[in-house]
């Protein structure tokens, strides 16, 4: 429900908070008074289109706000609000909507920024607002088959249907999927062949080009590694001159005879010997080394190495990949190739699939649209029965289904309402046929049949009695009464027939402050009341005053 709304600088509003209970709720007030300003202000925080002209003359800025009291948890309020990143605390919705000259609107619920296409969808399961304005669901098409799906014996089945029907899309996308995969392989075979082969001579592995590149570096090194092996050969064990391991030798023996005298030059002897076997153990490597380099320094071995090098480099460019991904596509071109060998089988499968779930969902479609139909002749009947009480004597209500070449998100018909309002027409598409003031009352008639299934909590009326009065006007009252205990309603009247009906009723007037004209409001109580009704009969006289006490005590 809406408890709070908040308008700022908007047409002849300066400023005005209102605060909104349970309930009835009437606006009442002469014409012009303001009543389509408020009306409008809400319209904007349900997402209608701004204008920078409704902004107040001489300000910059106009600002609506409402605060309203949602059940977040349930849908479909927390698939939506997930969606769109809303954290609903304390199951509050907080809109802000500024308009300014500079820019045409910024729109923040519980501080999120949105779009208008996001605040619509937010609207639209807050408030159902109908009369002269654009916000009124019943006029669009796409409602009439939720409405028929939300009465009860219905609801169940078009759950199942939708499972189905989810299923059966889902199978024809599958299928769908597969035979465009593979067109577009048949079509590039000969190319996808090719390049298997490509890659498969390449005789690719991972790490490959590291192993290469250190291998060509050694390589490419030779000379200067055999110069520096040599060296140390020569130091080490030269038959020539006096080697390392020869001094060694001779420094143990110099060591052992000192020994002999002195213990302390005993640990230098294990040392020296340690020495002597390190040396011995890196001759035997240089040796080895030495010996290992000369076989490898084949200059043809380089010449291999940079072609498979230049060739790697090559196919990489060319895929623009690297050697894994390489190896990757080539894995990859296998499978599709795979696939195609096997596309026949597979897509038998999918077919199979995708039959059981067509065969399910005209199943499930075909006791939905049993159910649809046996439901919408009772449906049909009330409706016709509750125009005859709201003014459209003789009119009728009838809801038309139009089977569907193939089975639709909807199920296998569209739903459509006509209606006649006056003896003698034909039944016409209600969007074709209908006032403003006459919708208003039709979805007043509706939402009556729907109240214990309506998930929009709140209704708003706008001049729901244009062109009625009496009886008439009583019926609707009486039907307003009704739909609010179930519902927020607010309504804008100019009948006493309604308004001494309402649960609570706000006054909207004008009046001069200073050099200009503003919009005010004033929630009636007591005597108050009692003088509005009065005014609404057509005067302050003491009949007058005391018929607007009985009403209101009937009320």
């Amino acid at each position: 429900m809406i408890r709070e709304l908040r308008i700022k600088n908007l047409a002849l509003i300066e400023s005005l908070t209102l605060e909104f209970e349970h309930g009835f709720t009437v606006f009442t007030g002469e014409t012009g008074a303001g009543k389509s300003i408020l009306v409008g202000a809400i319209g904007l925080l349900l997402g209608d289109r701004a204008s920078s002209e409704n902004i107040r003359s001489g300000y910059d800025e106009a600002e609506v706000s409402g605060i309203f009291e949602v059940d977040a948890a349930a849908e479909p309020f927390r698939s939506l609000f997930e969606e769109l990143s809303i954290t609903a605390d304390d199951n509050q919705l907080i809109i802000r909507r500024r308009i300014s000259h500079a820019d045409r609107s910024r729109i923040h619920v519980n501080e999120t920024p949105l779009s208008l296409a996001a605040l619509r969808r937010i609207g639209d399961l807050l408030i159902d607002l109908h009369g002269q304005h654009d916000h009124q669901s019943l006029l669009n098409e796409q409602t009439h088959c939720a409405i028929i799906d939300r009465l009860e014996g219905v609801r169940e089945l078009r759950g199942t249907y939708g499972a189905t029907w989810q299923s059966f899309t889902e199978a024809q996308r599958a299928l769908a999927q597969h035979d465009a995969a593979t067109r577009l392989l048949n079509e590039k075979r000969e190319m996808l062949e090719f390049q298997l082969h490509e890659l498969d001579q390449a005789h690719l592995k991972s790490g490959e080009e590291e192993e290469l590149e250190a291998e060509l570096k050694l390589l490419s090194s030779s000379v200067q590694r055999i110069a520096a092996v040599s060296g140390i050969l020569e130091l080490i064990g030269s038959p020539t001159a006096v080697s390392i391991d020869k001094q060694a030798a001779s420094v143990r023996r110099h060591l052992e005879q000192l020994a002999k005298y002195d213990p302390a030059a005993l640990p230098w002897i294990d040392d020296v010997e340690n020495a002597q076997r390190i040396f011995s153990e890196l001759e035997a490597f240089c040796s080895s080394y030495l010996s290992a380099t000369g076989e490898r320094t084949d200059p043809g071995r380089i010449e291999k190495i940079n072609a498979r090098v230049a060739k790697i480099q090559r196919l990489k460019k060319k895929y623009s990949t690297t050697i894994e991904g390489l190896i990757s596509k080539e894995q990859s071109l296998r499978g599709d190739l795979a696939a195609l060998e096997n596309s026949g089988a597979d897509r038998q499968e999918l077919e199979k699939t995708a039959r059981a779930a067509q065969t399910a969902c005209l199943s499930a479609g075909k006791r939905l649209s049993d159910a649809r139909q046996s439901i919408a002749r009772k449906f049909d009947r009330t409706i016709t029965a509750m125009m005859e009480q709201l003014g459209f004597a003789g009119g009728k209500w009838r809801t038309v289904f139009e089977p569907l070449e193939a089975p639709s998100e909807q199920g296998l018909e569209t739903v459509r309402f006509f209606v006649r309002t006056n003896p003698g027409e034909a039944e016409l598409p209600l969007a074709a046929t209908a006032s403003g003031g006459e919708i208003s009352r039709l979805m007043l008639a509706v939402k009556t049949v729907l109240s214990r299934s309506d998930y929009v909590p709140v209704l708003i009326f706008d001049e729901i009695d244009t062109g009625i009065g009496g009886v008439v006007a009583s019926a609707v009252g009486e039907a307003l009464k009704e739909l609010s205990l179930t519902h927020q309603v607010l309504c804008i009247s100019h009948l006493h027939q309604i308004a001494s009906l309402a649960d609570r009723q706000v006054k909207v007037y004008k009046e001069q402050s200073g050099s200009r004209t503003v919009t005010r409001i004033e929630q009636l109580a007591n005597e108050e009341r009692v003088k509005e009704i009065a005014r609404m009969l057509g005067g302050d006289s003491k009949i007058a005053i005391e018929h607007a006490r009985e009403l209101l005590g009937k009320g």
